[in-house]
């Protein structure tokens, strides 16, 4: 059982995803195997996604689909349910605890997501579960891969992790590295150099996210032709926490012009909403058509040509604030490879 450990931003769902991706390449053995995974998350309506009930249904789900012979352990249950429809948390758990007297040797790989965001009243109930079936040295291999902010862990599970990974341990030479290759381009003196690159890597605290954005605070205000001192003393106005930098982000859009604040808006919209990351022509061209639905809206080619923005990554950039980022090679905005993403939700 391994557990990902790390603040918001410091990559537990990138890392995660890594391991999910590239199960198959890196570990041979996988490639016969079955793989479930569950995300909670506190930010959807209602328990769906923080409820341990949930979790185990879903991933009960996920191996009954790739392996039908493990139905053997539900049908005494299922037969029960018919009647009353409701199925225990108790009972779940059961069955998954029965997968280890499989006959036939198996291996699962378990992906749970975001352990902080569950429900806390049984999360320590999950650990063990986990720990029991990882435990077994039967034909039924289970391996679990555990991601979670820093919470307060019983002793005696920290003892059940087979391994630990502190996110803010080990991103701390790849932080290093970074800010020594954007500061690079800055003007700046070897002292005030080594005081900017100490300073963000002391309060990065493995966040990569918050040192991204620290980069693109000292990149605009290394532009305004500054001294050294002034760099520094700006970087240490910065917030240090990642919250506390959004608020200031939202803070500043909100003084703009209210025509910056609809399109700001807008962009933030289509990007979170789309189905599949837009590219700037789309973004583009989307910004030209008007936002009112219940508008009859037929306009000639000359028309709809004076409502297309001229300098579209401008006004992203602009309008977008530190929530947007903008992906691709950009000796054209027509380029269908340029994506606009979301920095940060």
């Amino acid at each position: 059982m391994l557990l990902i450990e790390g603040k918001p931003g410091s990559g537990k769902s990138t890392l995660t995803k890594y391991f999910k991706d590239n199960l198959f390449e890196k570990e041979p053995l996988a490639r016969q195997a079955i793989v479930a995974s569950f995300f909670y998350s506190h930010r959807e309506e209602g328990e769906l996604h923080t409820n341990h009930s949930n979790m185990l249904r879903s991933i009960l789900h996920d191996v009954l689909q790739q392996n039908e012979t493990f139905f053997i352990y539900f049908q005494s249950l299922y037969r029960k349910m018919l009647l009353c429809g409701v199925w225990p948390y108790d009972s779940l758990k059961e069955i998954l605890l029965s997968f280890k007297e499989h006959t036939v040797k198996e291996r699962l790989y378990l992906f749970l997501d975001a352990m902080d965001e569950s429900d806390g009243n049984h999360r320590d109930d999950i650990v063990q579960l986990m720990h029991q079936l990882c435990a077994t040295n039967k034909l039924c291999i289970f391996k679990v891969i555990l991601a979670s902010r820093p919470i307060a862990w019983p002793s005696r599970h920290l003892t059940q992790f087979q391994n630990i990974i502190k996110l803010q341990d080990e991103n701390s030479w790849d932080i290093l590295n970074f800010v020594q290759s954007f500061l690079a381009p800055l003007n700046l003196n070897f002292e005030c150099r080594g005081k900017i690159i100490h300073y963000i890597v002391r309060n990065a605290q493995g966040v990569f996210l918050w040192v991204h954005l620290v980069k693109k605070e000292l990149i605009k205000y290394d532009a305004t032709a500054c001294t050294n001192k002034e760099i520094y003393d700006f970087l240490e106005s910065l917030p240090t926490e990642l919250d506390e930098f959004y608020e200031l982000n939202l803070s500043r859009l909100e003084k703009n012009e209210q025509r910056d604040v609809k399109v700001g808006v807008r962009l933030i919209q289509l990007v979170l909403f789309a189905y599949r990351p837009l590219s700037i022509h789309e973004i583009r061209q989307a910004l030209a058509i008007p936002d009112d639905i219940d508008a009859e809206y037929s306009p000639s080619d000359v028309s709809y040509e004076n409502e297309l923005i001229n300098d579209i990554v401008k006004r992203i950039i602009h309008c977008g604030g530190n929530f947007l980022d903008i992906k691709g090679p950009r000796e054209s905005s027509n380029n269908p490879n340029i994506m606009v993403l979301l920095t940060y939700i």
